[in-house]
Protein backbone atom coordinates (compact mmCIF):
# COMPACT_ATOMS: atom_id res chain seq x y z
CA UNK A 1 0.00 0.00 0.00
CA UNK A 2 0.94 3.40 -0.44
CA UNK A 3 1.07 6.22 2.37
CA UNK A 4 0.16 10.07 1.07
CA UNK A 5 0.51 12.50 3.86
CA UNK A 6 -0.82 15.86 3.53
CA UNK A 7 1.63 18.22 4.97
CA UNK A 8 0.80 22.33 5.44
CA UNK A 9 2.59 24.78 7.75
CA UNK A 10 0.69 27.02 10.48
CA UNK A 11 1.00 30.16 11.75
CA UNK A 12 4.22 29.26 13.98
CA UNK A 13 6.08 28.12 10.81
CA UNK A 14 6.10 24.68 12.02
CA UNK A 15 4.79 21.59 10.20
CA UNK A 16 1.38 20.04 10.61
CA UNK A 17 0.10 16.58 9.17
CA UNK A 18 -3.11 17.93 8.16
CA UNK A 19 -4.45 14.19 6.41
CA UNK A 20 -2.76 11.04 4.91
CA UNK A 21 -4.62 8.27 2.76
CA UNK A 22 -3.39 4.86 1.86
CA UNK A 23 -4.18 3.60 -1.67
CA UNK A 24 -3.47 0.14 -3.07
CA UNK A 25 -2.14 1.32 -6.24
CA UNK A 26 -0.02 4.58 -7.40
CA UNK A 27 -2.93 5.15 -10.40
CA UNK A 28 -4.28 8.27 -11.61
CA UNK A 29 -7.78 7.54 -10.71
CA UNK A 30 -6.31 6.60 -6.84
CA UNK A 31 -4.90 9.53 -6.70
CA UNK A 32 -7.66 11.50 -8.15
CA UNK A 33 -9.89 10.21 -5.42
CA UNK A 34 -7.47 10.67 -3.08
CA UNK A 35 -7.25 14.31 -4.06
CA UNK A 36 -10.79 15.18 -4.54
CA UNK A 37 -11.18 13.64 -0.83
CA UNK A 38 -8.54 16.05 0.28
CA UNK A 39 -10.51 19.27 -1.67
CA UNK A 40 -14.06 18.02 0.02
CA UNK A 41 -12.99 17.99 3.47
CA UNK A 42 -10.42 21.37 2.77
CA UNK A 43 -13.02 23.37 0.94
CA UNK A 44 -10.39 24.87 -0.87
CA UNK A 45 -7.39 23.82 -3.39
CA UNK A 46 -3.50 24.22 -1.60
CA UNK A 47 -1.11 26.91 -2.90
CA UNK A 48 1.41 24.32 -3.74
CA UNK A 49 2.14 20.86 -3.95
CA UNK A 50 5.31 19.10 -3.49
CA UNK A 51 5.78 15.47 -4.65
CA UNK A 52 8.04 13.39 -5.65
CA UNK A 53 8.20 12.85 -9.71
CA UNK A 54 5.57 10.09 -10.27
CA UNK A 55 3.76 10.87 -13.57
CA UNK A 56 0.59 9.64 -12.26
CA UNK A 57 0.55 11.72 -9.49
CA UNK A 58 1.50 14.80 -11.63
CA UNK A 59 -1.54 14.11 -14.17
CA UNK A 60 -4.09 13.67 -11.00
CA UNK A 61 -2.57 17.27 -9.97
CA UNK A 62 -3.08 19.07 -12.67
CA UNK A 63 -6.54 17.71 -13.16
CA UNK A 64 -7.90 17.59 -9.58
CA UNK A 65 -5.52 21.39 -8.28
CA UNK A 66 -5.90 23.45 -11.54
CA UNK A 67 -4.88 26.65 -9.43
CA UNK A 68 -2.36 25.01 -7.48
CA UNK A 69 1.70 24.97 -8.39
CA UNK A 70 3.18 21.72 -8.42
CA UNK A 71 6.63 21.80 -7.84
CA UNK A 72 9.24 18.65 -7.20
CA UNK A 73 11.11 17.94 -3.81
CA UNK A 74 14.44 18.65 -3.96
CA UNK A 75 15.19 15.69 -1.89
CA UNK A 76 13.96 13.27 -4.32
CA UNK A 77 15.69 15.03 -7.39
CA UNK A 78 19.41 14.73 -5.94
CA UNK A 79 18.51 11.18 -4.74
CA UNK A 80 18.31 10.29 -8.08
CA UNK A 81 20.55 12.12 -9.77
CA UNK A 82 23.31 9.66 -9.00
CA UNK A 83 21.69 7.20 -10.82
CA UNK A 84 21.02 9.04 -13.50
CA UNK A 85 24.08 10.34 -14.17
Amino acid sequence: MVFVPFTGIDNHCRNVTLSAGLLASESIESYKWLLNSFLKSFGRQPNVVVTDQDPAMKQAIEEVFPISRHRLCMWHIMKKVADKV
